[in-house]
Parts: C-alpha cells; sequence; structure tokens
C-alpha cells in the first residue's frame, strides 16, 4: 500500500475535499453552461459517466495528493516536482476527454485549460493552507 509520509490531518483533508469539489462543480457550471466554451456528452451514459468520475474523483484525489505533499514538505524541489505532476496529469486527461469525444471545445482551449488549471491548484494550495492555520491554532493537530 502507498502512504505518504506527512500528510495533513484527516479534518484538514475533509474541509479541503469539500471545498475543492465545490470549486469545481461551480467551473464546470459556469464554463460549460453558463458560457457554453464546451460542450459536455450527455447524449452516451458512459461517456457522460466518465465526466462525473473524472470531476468527482480524479481530479479531486489529484488536487488532494499535491495539497498534501506540497504542504507538508520543505524540499523545493519536491514542491516542484508535485506541482509539474499535478499540471500535466490533469492536461493530459482534459486531452484525454476531448479526444474520446466527452468533451468538445466551442471557444474553449488548452491555454484556458492550463490557466484553470493553474488558478484551481493556486485556490487548492491557498485553501489547504488557511485549514493549515486554522486547525492549529484550534488545536486539531496534535
Amino acid at each position: 500500500m502507498v502512504c505518504l509520509p506527512n500528510k495533513l490531518p484527516l479534518s484538514i483533508n475533509l474541509l479541503l475535499f469539500m471545498s475543492i469539489e465545490v470549486i469545481l462543480t461551480n467551473k464546470l457550471t459556469i464554463v460549460g453552461f453558463d458560457l457554453g466554451l464546451f460542450q459536455i456528452n450527455t447524449k452516451s451514459i458512459p461517456h457522460f459517466l466518465s465526466m462525473i468520475l473524472h470531476n468527482d474523483s480524479t481530479v479531486t484525489f489529484i488536487l488532494l495528493t499535491f495539497a498534501n505533499v506540497f504542504l507538508t514538505t520543505s524540499k523545493v524541489g519536491v514542491r516542484w516536482g508535485i506541482s509539474v505532476y499535478t499540471f500535466l496529469f490533469q492536461l493530459f486527461i482534459g486531452m484525454m476527454l476531448r479526444w474520446n469525444h466527452v468533451l468538445t471545445d466551442n471557444g474553449w482551449n488548452m491555454v484556458l485549460e492550463s490557466v484553470m488549471i493553474i488558478v484551481v491548484m493556486s485556490y487548492t494550495l491557498l485553501v489547504g493552507t488557511f485549514f493549515q492555520r486554522m486547525a492549529s491554532k484550534e488545536g486539531w493537530i496534535r
């Protein structure tokens, strides 16, 4: 079983999970439905389910791993490594969704996708740092 040597406490991970889910759901709703910059394939149940799994499981797990590694290590090389890995993996799975016709772009491009990934990664670190400080002040961390 693979385990991180240092990780954030369960309470912080739970709060971070919920805040990541909120931002990812809102991102999908605003960019996909309100602005219409991409279209989700709802004609095929497997395609639609793959989008839901991508948004609710894969990206959330990647961002939680990113936050746990980035916020618990002091090594600059590890921080750079997890940042590059997180960015490239999200970019890759986004391209796979488009290649498999789960998403169709209508004005959305890889530059906007890259900016959105960086914004969500920054949000994850900001909120994770906030929860980490809040937990240490409240005595949640032993």
